[in-house]
């Protein structure tokens, strides 16, 4: 049965699909394999309380999936928001008459951490996550979690779909920042993340947000306008030097926060982006992907994206 759930905020970039799936091989006995998790690769997978993160599996069962959260405390079950097919490694697609070499196929399965997965009191608890497959259960996946853990979605994120990993970072209006449709300076953007942890009021797991309300980490921002620069942990002092005017969750929808910020002045001389449309396919050294790179961080955790603005402004 297909499943879909509307998760982000914008039709073009922000929207899961709904995936329907068969069984291609019938029910499988075996127990799915874990691949790999979320966008990071260290071991335990650091998460937040709230947080989306993608959980990939070796498995080629149909989708009725589950997910449970285990501590030495308690066991939870965890809400499941998207399940579609992945694979990895394959040059040429699965079934083709040239098959890839070294190809790893399965599920993709996006699952909500509890908001209660943090505890203040004990720092250090041990935690895993166990997805089961039509009622087998997979190894479990070792996390650590902590206060936060920031990501600003991208069009990479299988939970969002496309390929040219730009990140989520919009204008007022809706529309996507981007090479094509610049920021400006002065101009408040808004950048969808996940991973900012529990908020005040606190939310529920599995709920959507019934209201925009404040991340309880103190975040801080960095600005960046060298090309192609990379994230930088923002500085953390109290109070923060440069506070987004808005970090917390986003109204109408679950494990989605967003970050709301202006855009600082442009320095004198600032280069501007490539103009990608007369570029064609070949080394891209020497191109200007972006101009500037936004940071956001708190003392637990810090991610970024570099965007294109209009010089001069």
């Amino acid at each position: 049965m297909a499943r879909s759930t509307s998760l982000l905020p914008h039709s073009s970039l922000l929207t899961l699909y709904a995936v329907s799936l068969t069984c291609i091989l019938g029910q499988s006995t075996t127990a799915p394999a874990p691949a790999g998790a979320g966008y990071t690769s260290p071991f335990p997978i650091l998460v937040a309380p709230g947080q989306l993160v993608t959980m990939y599996l070796q498995s080629t069962a149909a989708p009725d999936v589950s997910a449970v959260y285990w501590t030495q405390q308690k066991q939870e079950s965890m809400p499941v928001l998207q399940v579609s097919p992945w694979s990895s490694g394959c040059a040429f697609p699965p079934g083709s008459a040239i098959p890839g070499s070294g190809c790893v196929s399965g599920l993709a399965v996006t699952v909500q951490i509890p908001l209660d997965a943090y505890d203040s009191v004990i720092v250090a608890e041990p935690s895993s996550i166990a997805l089961s497959v039509n009622g087998v259960q997979s190894a479990y996946f070792g996390v650590q979690a902590q206060p936060d853990h920031v990501h600003i979605f991208t069009s990479c994120d299988t939970i969002v779909g496309g390929n040219s990993c730009a990140p989520l970072i919009l204008h007022a209006n809706g529309q996507p920042v981007s090479y094509q449709n610049p920021a400006a300076g002065g101009e408040t953007l808004i950048a969808y993340a996940t991973g900012l942890g529990q908020t005040n009021p606190p939310l529920a797991t599995g709920v959507p947000a019934a209201q925009a309300s404040p991340a309880l980490s103190t975040f801080n921002l960095d600005f960046n306008y060298r090309p192609n620069a990379l994230a930088t942990q923002p500085a953390t002092v109290y109070p923060p030097m440069n506070p987004p005017l808005y970090a917390g969750s986003t109204q109408g929808f679950m494990g989605l926060y967003q970050i709301n910020f202006n855009v600082p002045a442009t320095p004198v001389g600032l280069q501007p982006c490539s103009n990608l449309d007369f570029i064609a396919d070949g080394p891209v050294g020497g191109l200007v992907l972006s101009n500037l790179t936004i940071s956001i961080g708190s003392i637990y955790s810090f991610d970024g994206a570099g965007i294109c603005v209009t010089p001069g402004n």
